[in-house]
């Protein structure tokens, strides 16, 4: 598979619209005299996520089978539930003590196979569900991951929006954007600053707490001093 922008043909079961951003700029030629050059404007693309989604056929497929599987534990209780109501209603009616009681050990029975079915269909169909959704999730990461090294990519990113154009004004779509991560990455190389942006909080930032004062170390120091003010 030819993995660029100008030939995704196949990838386009994906549904993916990228929409490629630079982060800085580009700087122009470098003056002559031995200047070093300007660094390499960093590459960014963007992934409308509830598109891919929608628009990701295995993944639907996959949905779609396991709602059948869901109608199918449905089905099967409802036509249990049925029966239940039967007997029970043929219980009320009856006057006799012994069918009375051998009614009573049927509708015993059956509630029995409702609970067994609830709780083999709730393990089931919980099982599929997680499963698929982790294979869905690795599937998109994995193809994101490749066109963006094949691509020199620095980061990709995921936002939330309308999946078309009649979306844009539905109150879903508003909340969405409005509630939801902005940006969710997907892959990045060496842009990733949180070590960065804690460390600057803590210090801008300092807890209420003291820090806990450090013993005189073997190469010798002085613990540091309390804060001002203590």
């Amino acid at each position: 598979m030819k993995r660029t922008f100008t030939s995704l043909a196949a990838l386009a079961t994906v549904g993916t619209a990228l929409a490629c951003v630079s982060a800085v700029l580009a700087q122009g030629t470098p003056p002559a005299g031995g200047t070093p050059p300007a660094p390499r404007p960093q590459r960014i693309c963007i992934v409308n996520m509830p598109k891919v989604l929608k628009e990701y056929n295995k993944a639907n497929f996959q949905g779609a089978e396991i709602t059948k599987k869901r109608q199918a534990y449905v089905t099967l209780v409802t036509g249990k539930r049925e029966k239940l109501a039967e007997i029970n209603r043929m219980y009320q009616a009856s006057k006799v003590p012994e069918e009375q009681k051998r009614l009573q050990e049927q509708a015993l029975s059956i509630n029995r196979e409702i609970e067994d079915v609830d709780r083999q269909a709730q393990a089931e169909l919980t099982k599929l569900s997680n499963d698929t959704i982790v294979q869905v999730y690795q599937e998109i990461k994995g193809v994101i991951t490749d066109i963006a090294k094949t691509n020199n990519l620095d980061m990709v990113l995921a936002y939330p929006a309308a999946t078309k154009p009649e979306e844009e004004n539905s109150p879903q779509v508003a909340q969405l954007m409005l509630q939801a991560p902005a940006l969710t990455p997907f892959y990045h190389r060496g842009m990733d600053i949180t070590d960065v942006v804690v460390q600057t909080l803590n210090a801008r930032y300092p807890s209420a707490a003291p820090e806990p004062i450090k013993a005189v170390g073997a190469t010798g120091g002085t613990a540091p001093p309390p804060p001002p003010g203590r």
